[in-house]
C-alpha cells in the first residue's frame, strides 16, 4: 500500500498571526481539512488534509499551480527550522 501524502494550503479565511493551532482550526475545518498548525516562521494558519489528485478539474489545477509558491515557501522553512 502506497502512503498517503498530506498536502497544506494557507488557510484564506484566517485573519492575523497564528501563534495556537487551535486559533485557526475552526477555519480550516469549515473549509473540509482535517488538520492544522501555525507556521513557526511566517505564523500562518495552514490548513492539512490528505493529497487527492484523482480526476482533478481544471480550477483545482489551477489553485494547485498557485499554492506551488506557498508549498515550497513552507519547505524553505522547515529547512531552516531543521538546522
Amino acid at each position: 500500500m502506497q502512503a498517503q501524502q498530506i498536502c497544506k494550503s494557507h488557510c484564506q479565511t484566517f485573519k492575523g498571526l497564528c501563534f495556537i493551532d487551535s486559533s485557526c482550526r475552526k477555519a480550516c475545518l469549515a473549509k473540509e481539512f482535517t488538520d492544522v498548525h501555525c507556521s513557526k516562521l511566517l505564523r500562518k494558519c495552514l490548513c492539512t488534509k490528505i493529497c487527492v489528485f484523482d480526476k482533478i478539474s481544471n480550477e483545482v489545477k489551477t489553485t494547485l499551480g498557485g499554492e506551488a509558491k506557498f508549498l515550497s515557501e513552507a519547505l524553505l522553512e522547515e529547512e531552516i527550522m531543521m538546522e
